[in-house]
């Protein structure tokens, strides 16, 4: 162990960084617990498709990239940080709440995606069929999987995980990794924030899922006319066909305004992000 501290020690010295090996070691652990918990929880990252070591790879990479501009939480005198094993944990965890918490508020658009998919497939009658999505790390529906994935071209196609990334990145600016929040009252703005925010995943998924329901609810009421024209007719198993096919046929006539939408709740999930920042700045003014 000393003659890896040596060894770090000089690394650090030929890259001119200031401090001890022991506390380059501890603010590194604290940023990678930070980018870890966003990594591992946000869909576009890829989820449970990633395996581990790449999500490792991918979280010291942006410690990495974030270090220059932190390191001066590290003592320059080579004085001990003002924290203990004890501190060292706590703190660990307040990091893991951090990235968990921001990354939560960064996944909240695309859960309500995956809910407009399962939405039009049991409006179809097509819920029996599920594909497993590694990026919700659980079962969907197949539109439900298609929308999902869809979701996620859009948002890298269009850059939008440069800006999640970055104001990540900054948030060390206004979230200290090595102070402890002062908890005081006022919990309750983020609380309700958390609450709408998570009411949110079935509004959005009831207004992406629209216009396919509407189509499918006419196809109903075209079968219904038909049944009471011809009662001997079973409407019931000539309808499904159908409606599966209008269902199909809707999101892919209707995919450029689907797009337009994504980008749109994009930007407002862009928007929840900063505000949860800001909240967890103000707690160490």
């Amino acid at each position: 162990m000393d003659e890896f501290l040596k060894l770090l020690e000089l690394g650090l010295q030929t890259f001119e960084v200031s401090g001890s090996p022991q506390a380059f070691l501890v603010l590194f652990g604290l940023l990678f617990a930070r980018f870890l918990a966003f990594v591992n929880i946000v869909p576009f990252f890829g989820g449970q498709a990633v395996p581990a070591p790449v999500k490792v790879a991918m979280a010291t990479a942006l410690v990495i990239i974030t270090f220059p501009a932190v390191v001066q939480e590290i003592p320059m005198d080579g004085k001990p940080l003002g924290f203990g094993p004890v501190g060292f944990v706590a703190l660990i965890a307040k990091e893991v709440f951090v990235g968990f918490t921001l990354g939560f508020v960064a996944s909240i658009i695309f859960e309500a995606i995956v809910v407009a998919g399962r939405i039009i497939d049991f409006q179809r009658g097509a819920t029996m069929g599920e594909l497993f999505a590694p990026q919700v790390q659980r079962q969907v529906s197949m539109l439900a999987q298609f929308k999902l994935q869809l979701a996620i071209v859009v948002f890298l196609t269009i850059g939008a995980h440069r800006f999640f990334i970055s104001a990540l990145v900054k948030s060390f600016e206004f979230i200290p990794a090595t102070k402890f929040p002062q908890i005081e009252a006022g919990w309750t703005p983020a609380a309700e924030f958390i609450t709408v925010l998570t009411a949110q995943v079935l509004s959005i998924g009831v207004q992406l899922s629209v216009p396919a329901v509407l189509a499918l609810l006419l196809t109903d009421l075209f079968f219904g006319l038909i049944n009471r024209v011809a009662p001997q007719a079973n409407v019931f198993f000539l309808s499904l066909p159908v409606k599966m096919a209008m269902g199909i046929f809707v999101v892919l006539l209707s995919i450029q305004i689907i797009v337009t939408q994504y980008i749109s709740y994009f930007d407002d999930m862009f928007g929840a992000f900063e505000f949860m920042i800001r909240f967890f700045s103000d707690m160490y003014k």
